[in-house]
């Protein structure tokens, strides 16, 4: 499970090509979020970004051929399951960071229903209309250092409102 870039091809029948180029390393000490966020936290503490601005940073010229996954599927299961990130939005301070991700659910297939495999590629269905997710974390990092490393958001409400 983890971020991964894929290249995205349009095929017949309304149909996309994903083929897994491999991991977009956000967290931690050495990913995007600790090479960037200071220095963009810097200027506004609340930001927002793009798949295109995290392919950029991860060195992709070409950044529209190209889709960021979050890929949910166990390694000993025939299930398929891909969010396509729309974008991250978060709030970095002194040693917090507090993101909400937004998602496009391209694939929740039981047992590879609608999904094809060949070649090293996997051809689902047009995703853009699907149900879309939020999901919201924290970092241990922000403008004055920290791990980076991933953590529960505070929920002082003791409820989440989806």
């Amino acid at each position: 499970m983890g971020f991964d870039i894929y290249r995205i091809k349009s095929v017949e029948g309304n149909r996309f090509a994903l083929g897994r180029v491999g991991p977009l390393p956000l967290g931690g000490p050495g990913g995007l979020f600790a090479q960037h966020l200071p220095a963009l936290a810097a200027d506004d503490e609340n930001w927002t970004l793009s798949p295109a601005t995290l392919l950029e940073w991860a060195g992709f010229a070409d950044p529209e051929a190209f889709a960021i996954f979050f890929d949910l599927t166990a390694k000993a299961s025939d299930q398929v399951n891909l969010l396509e990130l729309v974008a991250i939005n978060g709030r970095t301070v002194s040693l917090l960071t507090d993101v909400v991700f937004h998602f496009k659910v391209a694939v929740a297939s039981r047992n590879g229903k609608g999904v094809e495999q060949k070649e090293g590629e996997l051809y689902i269905p047009n995703w853009r209309e699907s149900p879309e997710r939020f999901e919201h974390l924290r970092i241990t990092g922000g403008t004055r250092g920290g791990t980076w490393a991933w953590g529960e958001p505070p929920n002082s409400a003791s409820a989440t409102v989806l």
